[in-house]
């Protein structure tokens, strides 16, 4: 069984069955499927259900252990190619994932714990997808005048909060991705895109916007934004990116290299910020006053 989904301008086939099955259940998907495949080109092909209890255990390097919420993760590299692995704290195994680096193919073992089904995917398309000078940024994202703005920042900083007063308070925005907004550079332009992956708030949406502007948030008891250069701007931005992909030299010079397009055509700025209506509206007047 096959799913081909566009996905940021990359069409991205899924291969088969039980794990497919689930995959096509999921809130976020069906959006981006393509009806017709005849004479497709495919970007990246992310093959489910395989068996990879006996693969890379030789050879083996370490790049970055980490844990969130007792969940072990782990991402090491081979001769062969990259592989990533989840854990529960008793050891048992959740799922692993294989990106072949001769074929740029990804594989998919099944997943034992359903919840954690929709982050595989996502890490899956996510080493396949750089390469093609796409990225997943850690962020929330608002459309204005068909541009896109991003609000980024720590969890619990406020992006979703911050979105919301726009949605309430700024006229004609609407929002494009609450979580996991794709960057897309194309063309020597860089674009934001929605995904398959929005988090709690479900915002699907199949649209490639031009970036206006990046904003990083930081709760304050005053309302004050201010424009970053370029040198902080970087320091601004680059912890929104996939983390574990800092770890790999040849994964950390291609984010390197995207940020570094992003620093040099767009605006950034610091928002330090009351969750109120002025903040969304100071927000808005800096970004727009060129309209």
């Amino acid at each position: 069984m096959n799913k081909i989904y566009s996905i940021a301008g990359l069409n991205v086939k899924l291969s088969g069955e039980d794990t497919l099955q689930k995959i096509i259940r999921l809130p976020g998907f069906k959006i981006f499927e393509i009806e017709n495949k005849e004479t497709l080109t495919i970007d990246i092909h992310i093959y489910t259900d395989r068996n990879m209890d006996n693969v890379y255990r030789q050879n083996i390097n370490f790049i970055h252990r980490f844990k969130i919420l007792d969940i072990q993760h782990s991402f090491s590299i081979s001769k062969e190619g990259y592989l990533y692995e989840m854990y529960h704290r008793d050891g048992r195994k959740i799922a692993g994932i294989l990106h072949d680096t001769r074929s740029d193919d990804v594989f998919i073992s099944s997943c034992t714990c359903d919840m954690y089904l929709k982050y595989i995917i996502w890490v899956a398309f996510t080493v396949s997808a750089i390469k093609k000078k796409v990225i997943p940024v850690h962020a929330s994202s608002i459309v204005k005048k068909s541009k896109a703005v991003l609000f980024l920042g720590e969890s619990g900083t406020g992006k979703s909060t911050h979105t919301r007063l726009w949605l309430q308070h700024i006229e004609n925005c609407y929002l494009l991705n609450d979580d996991s907004p794709l960057l897309c550079v194309k063309d020597n332009n860089i674009f934001v895109c929605g995904s398959p992956w929005s988090g709690k708030v479900h915002c699907y949406r199949q649209a490639m916007l031009p970036l206006k502007a990046i904003v990083r948030l930081t709760q304050c008891s005053e309302n004050k934004i201010s424009h970053r250069d370029n040198l902080t701007a970087i320091g601004a931005v680059h912890p929104s990116f996939p983390p574990f992909l800092a770890y790999d030299e040849s994964f950390s010079e291609k984010v390197i290299q995207i940020i570094d397009k992003i620093v040099k055509t767009t605006p950034i700025y610091s928002l330090e910020c009351r969750p109120d209506r002025q903040a969304a509206e100071i927000a808005s007047a800096m970004i727009y006053q060129l309209g």
